[in-house]
């Protein structure tokens, strides 16, 4: 389901904020108990100019954690809301994978490169958010850069 401008707007007013926080505990968390990028990880993440890319840490968890509780993802699914059940998740410069997952980390680093282009958790948030609502998720633009930068 794509949402109309005004009601995504309205929504990421909302939503937006609350997301924010919910990844900025998730990030500390993915940064204390996370592991470095592995050697060829770190290259690439030199190649999309992230700062510091040693600072980053990747925590293998199942399943990656969401925003929200299970019953408004429920509720959001029967709504034609944009839910997904990801691989991996982008928080800062924390990342979240499924174990066996590695291949999503070329991804995942693009986020972390829009993350700091964009100035940081909340505004990311907002831009994403409002993307998904607006275009739907495989559309979305900082989407479809995180797959052509990385070559998904």
């Amino acid at each position: 389901m794509i949402v109309p401008l005004g009601l995504a707007l309205t929504l990421v007013s909302g939503v937006a904020p609350a997301t924010a926080r919910w990844a900025q505990g998730q990030e500390r968390k993915i940064l204390a108990e996370g592991v470095p990028l592995t050697a060829e990880a770190l290259e690439f993440a030199r190649t999309m100019e992230i700062q510091d890319p040693e600072g980053i840490r990747v925590l293998t968890v199942n399943p990656v954690p969401m925003p929200v509780p299970q019953p408004v993802v429920n509720l959001a699914r029967k709504c034609g809301l944009p839910v997904m059940n990801p691989a991996g998740m982008t928080l800062g410069r924390g990342i979240y994978i499924l174990p066996g997952h590695e291949w999503v980390i070329p991804h995942e680093l693009v986020h972390v490169a829009q993350y700091q282009r964009l100035g940081g958790i909340e505004p990311f948030m907002r831009l994403y958010i409002r993307e998904c609502l607006v275009h739907g998720y495989f559309e979305a633009p900082l989407e479809i850069e995180a797959r052509e930068r990385s070559g998904d």
